[in-house]
C-alpha cells in the first residue's frame, strides 16, 4: 500500500478530530477554536488537492445507487464546509479580524447550525467509505482471512455505538441546533468536555452505521434480484 494513500488516509482522520475539538468552543476558547478551525480547513484543502480528480467524474455514474448516494453526500459536505469556511472568515476575532467585515448574532448562529451539518454529512462520508478504511487496518494488521466470529462482535459493537448515537442526538439537543431553536451552550465545559467528545463521536458513529449498513442493504438487494 502506497505511503502516500496513508498519510491522506491520517489526515482525514485528523480532520475529524479536529472537528470534535472545534465544537468544544466553550472549553477551547476564541483562540483556540479559530486556530483549530484553521488547521481543519487547511487540511480539507489538501484533501480537494489530493482528489481533485473526483471532480471530473461529477457528472458520470448517475445510474447506480451507489454512485448517486456517494456524489451527493460529497457535494452536500463541499458545500457545507464552503459555508462553513465563509462564516468563519466573517465572524473571525482572531485569525481574520484585520479583515473589515461585520459579524452579527444570527450569523454566529448560521456558523454553528453549519457546523453540526457538516458532522452529520462528514460521518455518512466516513460511512461510505468504511469498507475501504477497514481493508486498509486489515491489511496493515495483516489480517487476510475472513472470521464470522470477528465480524459478529464488530457488528454487535457497531450496533452499540449506533444506539448510543441515537440518545446523543437527544442529549445534544443537535435537532434544534440544526435550526438555530436554542443558544449554543453545552454547559460546564471544565466537567462535561469528555461527555461532549463521546456524544459527537457517536453521533458520528451513527452516522457512519446508517450508511455504511444501508449501502451494504442495497448491495444485498440488487445482488439477490439478479
Amino acid at each position: 500500500m502506497k505511503p502516500l494513500f496513508l498519510l491522506r488516509l491520517f489526515f482525514d482522520f485528523v480532520a475529524v478530530g479536529l472537528l470534535l475539538a472545534a465544537l468544544a468552543y466553550n472549553w477551547l476558547g476564541n483562540v483556540g477554536h479559530e486556530i483549530i478551525g484553521t488547521g481543519l480547513f487547511l487540511l480539507l484543502i489538501s484533501h480537494n488537492i489530493f482528489n481533485r480528480r473526483w471532480y471530473g467524474t461529477i457528472t458520470r455514474n448517475w445510474r447506480a445507487p451507489r454512485g448517486i448516494v456517494t456524489k451527493l453526500i460529497n457535494l452536500a459536505l463541499l458545500i457545507t464546509m464552503m459555508t462553513l469556511l465563509a462564516t468563519s472568515v466573517i465572524i473571525s476575532q482572531t485569525v481574520f479580524g484585520f479583515l473589515p467585515l461585520t459579524s452579527s448574532f444570527t450569523l454566529r448562529q448560521v456558523h454553528a447550525s453549519v457546523a453540526y451539518l457538516a458532522l452529520l454529512i462528514a460521518a455518512v462520508h466516513l460511512g461510505l467509505h468504511w469498507s475501504m478504511i477497514i481493508g486498509v487496518v486489515s491489511s496493515r494488521l495483516g489480517i487476510t482471512t475472513e472470521s464470522k466470529l470477528r465480524t459478529a462482535v464488530f457488528r454487535v459493537v457497531a450496533i452499540m455505538i449506533a444506539a448510543c448515537g441515537i440518545w446523543s442526538l437527544f442529549a445534544v439537543n443537535v435537532g434544534s441546533k440544526l435550526f438555530m431553536q436554542t443558544r449554543f451552550d453545552f454547559g460546564d465545559f471544565e466537567t462535561a468536555t469528555l461527555p461532549l467528545f463521546l456524544h459527537h463521536m457517536a453521533i458520528i458513529g451513527l452516522g457512519a452505521f446508517v450508511a455504511h449498513y444501508g449501502m451494504k442493504s442495497i448491495k444485498d438487494r440488487k445482488r439477490l434480484a439478479a
